[in-house]
C-alpha cells in the first residue's frame, strides 16, 4: 500500500478517535478504566522521571494489567512485555533483547537478591514491574547486557484495608480434563495505621498447584510483612521482610528423537521419578531511609540481605540415544542430589540535588554502593548414570544407579562502587543525560571437595558510562538517542592459559527512538538498538579464551491506547536478530531467541451497569517465532512458531470482584523453550482461572 495513502488514512482516523474520547469526557461513563500506561518511571534514572524525558526504553507492567491478566507469578506477564522472552522455569529464565539474564538482572526496589531460584516471583507483593532495556550497570552494578527487571513492591498505606483473594485453576483439555489437575492460591493483604506516623502492611500467600504434567506439582508459602515510620515531615524509614518456601516436584521436560520436535511424546509425559524434588527457601530483609533536606535535596539509603537455600534431588535428563526406529529411542539419565546456599548483602546510598550553571539546570545523582555475595554449591551426589535407559514413549521408572559423590565449591564476591549522573535541561526542549561508574570487585573461589578448579582469587576494576539526549519536538512528541555500557566479572573458576583470571564481559548499546504521548490516551515508543557483548569466555581444554562476541540488534514498538474511557489496548512488537559474530560459534544464533514476537491485549468495559457492577471483557493474543534450543547444530531442536489466544470476563463491584480467565482458548499444542534435545517444555493446554477478591 502507498505510504502517502497509509498516512492519509491513519491521521484522520487517530484524530477522529481522539476527538471522540475527548467528547466522552463531558458525560458520565460507566466502566472507566485505570490505564495500563505509567507516565513516570523510577528505574531508568534512579529517580521519578517522565518516560518522555528519558533517553532510554522502559516498559512498565502496573497492578491494573497484572490484575487483568490474572498473573499470579511474574512470568505470567512476560508474554505481554515487548522484547522479553521466557526460556526456562527458574526465576531468571528470560531473555531481554536477545540476551540471557542472571539473578543480578532481577532486582527488588533497586537491589539484587531474590528469595527463590526455581520459581518465578509471586505478584502478591508487586505494585508494578519496570524493565529497563539495554546495559544498565552504571546505576545498578554488574549485570548481563539485555536489561534488567526492577520489582517495585507494595508499601504500607495509611488507610485501613484488608483484601482477600482466592484463585482456582484447572485445565479444560484433552491433555487434562476439568477437575483432574487443580490449583488453589489464596492471599491476604492487610494495611493501615498502627499509630500516628507508623503504618504496616502484611501480605501472605499460600499455593497448592497441580500441573498438567504427570504427578508434577508445587506447594508454596510466601509472607511479606513491612513497617513504614514517618520519623518527621522530612524523614521516613521502611523495614520490609520477605519469606518464601517452595516445595516442588522436579521436571526436566521432554526429549525428542533425531532433533525433531514432532517425535516428542505426549506433553503429559514425565521422565523424572516419584520423589524427585526441587525445593526453595529464602528470607530477605530490606531497609530504606529517605530524608528530604530544606533545599529539596533527597538522601536515600537502602540495604537488602537475602539468605537462600535450594535443594534438588532427581534423576535428570542427560543424553538422547538415537535408534533406527523412533519408538526405540531412549534417554540416559544422571542422578543429581545437591544443596546450594546463597547469601546476598547489598547497599546503596545516593544523594539527589539540583545545581545551576547559568541557565542550565543540573539534576544530579551521586552515590556509593557495595555488595557481598557468598555461594556454597554442594553436589552431594552427582554423575551416577541410571540403568537401564528410559524409553521415549513408554518410560519405565524401575532404573537403578550407583551414587557418586560430587564436588563442593564456594565463591565469595565483594564489590564497591561510586557513581554519578547529571540530567541537564539545556533548554526547555533539550535534555542531556550523562553518567559514570567505577567498580572494584574481588572474587575468592574455593574447591572444598572433589574434582573442581583450583582455588583462586581475582580482582577487576571496571569503568562504565552512558550518554543520552532527548529533544521534545512538541508537547506530544520527543526523539532520543543514547549510549550505555555494562560489565559482568567472570567467575574466578575460569582462568586463561597462564592461570590468570579473565577480564570482565563488556557490553555496549546504541539506541535511537521516538516517543509519542497524545492527551495521555495514545502513548507509543519506537526504538532501534544495537548491543554488542564482548569478552565472552570460551573453553579451550583446561583453560578459557576471551574470543566470543554476541551482537543483538532490533526494533521495538510499544503502544498503549485508550480510545474511550472504558476501552483500552496494549500492544507490542519486537524484531530481534542476535548472533555470535566472533568465536567458535561464529554465525550461530543464541538459543531461545525468536526473531519476531508480538502481542496485543485489550479490555472493554460495558458502559452500562450490570446488576450494579461493571462487566469487563479482556482478550489477548501473543505470537512468537520459531527458536532453536541450542546454538550447537549437534544437539539443537527447532521449536515451531506459535500464536496463543487468551480471554477473560471480569465483574467488579465496589468492594469485590470476580474474574474468569481462559488461557490458550484454542487448546493449541506448542513448545515454549528448551535446552538441547533432552529438555523441552510445552506451553500449558487450555486452562481456566477463576478468581474472587473481597476488600474490607
Amino acid at each position: 500500500m502507498n505510504k502517502k495513502l497509509i498516512m492519509g488514512l491513519t491521521i484522520p482516523l487517530c484524530c477522529t478517535l481522539l476527538n471522540a474520547s475527548e467528547e466522552l469526557d463531558d458525560v458520565t461513563v460507566v466502566g472507566i478504566q485505570n490505564s495500563y500506561y505509567e507516565e513516570n518511571s523510577s528505574t531508568a534514572l534512579k529517580s521519578d522521571s517522565s518516560d518522555k524525558d528519558t533517553p532510554y526504553s522502559t516498559t512498565t507492567t502496573n497492578k491494573t494489567l497484572i490484575d487483568d491478566l490474572q498473573a499470579l507469578r511474574l512470568e505470567d506477564t512476560y508474554d505481554y512485555t515487548t522484547g522479553v522472552t521466557k526460556i526456562g522455569q527458574s526465576a531468571d529464565s528470560i531473555t531481554i533483547r536477545g540476551f540471557d539474564i542472571d539473578l543480578q538482572n532481577i532486582q527488588v526496589d533497586g537491589l539484587p537478591g531474590l528469595i527463590s531460584r526455581f520459581g518465578s516471583p509471586s505478584t502478591a507483593n508487586v505494585e508494578k514491574v519496570e524493565i529497563l532495556k539495554g546495559p544498565a550497570s552504571v546505576l545498578y552494578g554488574n549485570m548481563e547486557a539485555g536489561g534488567f527487571v526492577n520489582i517495585i513492591t507494595k508499601k504500607p498505606q495509611a488507610e485501613n484495608k484488608v483484601t482477600i483473594e482466592t484463585s482456582y485453576h484447572s485445565y479444560l483439555s484433552n491433555s487434562s480434563k476439568l477437575g483432574e489437575d487443580n490449583g488453589f492460591t489464596t492471599s491476604v493483604d492487610a494495611t493501615g495505621t498502627i499509630t500516628n506516623g507508623l503504618y504496616y502492611r502484611f501480605i501472605a500467600v499460600g499455593e497448592n498447584i497441580d500441573s498438567y504434567r504427570g504427578n508434577v506439582g508445587n506447594k508454596n508459602l510466601y509472607v511479606y510483612p513491612s513497617l513504614l515510620w514517618d520519623i518527621d515531615d522530612n524523614t521516613s524509614l521502611l523495614l520490609a521482610l520477605e519469606y518464601g518456601k517452595e516445595d516442588g516436584d522436579a521436571d526436566d521436560g521432554l526429549f525428542v528423537a533425531n532433533h525433531d520436535i514432532s517425535t516428542a511424546a505426549d506433553i503429559t509425559t514425565v521422565y523424572q521419578d516419584d520423589g524427585d524434588y526441587d525445593n526453595d527457601e529464602g528470607t530477605a530483609i530490606n531497609l530504606n531511609l529517605e530524608h528530604y533536606f530544606v533545599n529539596n535535596s533527597v538522601l536515600n539509603v537502602s540495604w537488602r540481605s537475602v539468605f537462600h537455600n535450594d535443594e534438588r534431588a532427581l534423576n535428570e535428563n542427560r543424553t538422547v540415544n538415537q535408534a533406527v526406529n523412533v519408538e526405540d529411542t531412549t534417554l540416559t539419565r544422571r542422578h543429581r542430589d545437591q544443596s546450594n546456599d546463597r547469601d546476598w548483602h547489598s547497599f546503596d546510598a545516593n544523594l539527589k540535588f539540583k545545581a545551576y550553571t547559568g541557565s542550565i539546570v543540573h539534576n544530579l545523582t551521586t552515590g556509593v554502593s557495595g555488595a557481598y555475595r557468598e555461594t556454597d554449591y554442594d553436589r552431594i551426589a552427582f554423575g551416577g548414570n541410571l540403568t537401564p535407559n528410559i524409553n521415549i514413549y513408554n518410560p519405565s521408572h524401575s532404573s537403578t544407579y550407583t551414587s557418586v559423590e560430587g564436588n563442593r565449591r564456594k565463591t565469595e564476591y565483594l564489590s564497591g562502587a561510586i557513581y554519578a549522573q547529571d540530567k541537564m535541561n539545556l533548554t526547555d526542549d533539550l535534555i542531556f543525560v550523562t553518567s559514570g561508574r567505577v567498580d572494584r570487585t574481588k572474587i575468592n573461589y574455593y574447591c572444598l571437595r572433589g574434582s573442581c578448579a583450583d582455588d583462586n582469587t581475582t580482582y577487576s576494576t571496571n569503568f562504565v558510562g552512558s550518554l543520552g539526549l532527548v529533544y521534545n519536538i512538541n508537547p506530544f512528541v520527543s526523539v532520543y538517542g543514547s549510549f550505555g555500557q555494562s560489565y559482568n566479572p567472570e567467575t574466578a573458576e575460569r582462568v586463561d592459559v597462564d592461570g590468570n583470571g579473565l577480564d570482565s564481559e563488556k557490553s555496549k548499546q546504541y539506541e535511537v527512538g521516538a516517543k509519542f504521548n497524545i492527551n495521555e490516551k495514545l502513548n507509543t515508543t519506537l526504538s532501534f538498538y544495537k548491543i554488542n557483548k564482548e569478552n565472552v569466555a570460551e573453553s579451550n581444554g583446561s583453560y578459557y579464551v576471551l574470543t566470543g562476541e554476541v551482537e543483538s540488534k532490533g526494533i521495538e514498538l510499544d503502544v498503549q491506547w485508550l480510545p474511550t474511557e472504558n476501552w483500552q489496548f496494549k500492544a507490542g512488537y519486537a524484531l530481534n536478530n542476535a548472533e555470535y559474530v566472533a568465536g567458535s560459534s561464529l554465525g550461530e544464533k543464541p538459543s531461545n531467541t525468536p526473531r519476531n514476537t508480538a502481542f496485543v491485549f485489550t479490555r472493554y468495559n460495558i458502559p452500562t451497569r450490570v446488576f450494579n457492577g461493571v462487566l469487563g471483557l479482556t482478550s489477548g493474543v501473543t505470537y512468537k517465532d520459531s527458536v532453536f534450543t541450542s546454538s550447537s547444530e549437534s544437539t539443537r531442536v527447532e521449536l515451531p512458531s506459535y500464536a496463543r489466544l487468551d480471554l477473560g470476563v471480569h465483574y467488579d463491584e465496589k468492594d469485590w470482584s470476580l474474574s474468569l480467565n481462559v488461557q490458550n482458548v484454542a487448546d493449541k499444542k506448542y513448545y515454549e523453550y528448551g535446552s538441547n534435545d533432552y529438555s523441552i517444555y510445552s506451553g500449558e493446554p487450555r486452562k481456566i482461572v477463576l478468581t474472587f477478591k473481597k476488600s474490607f
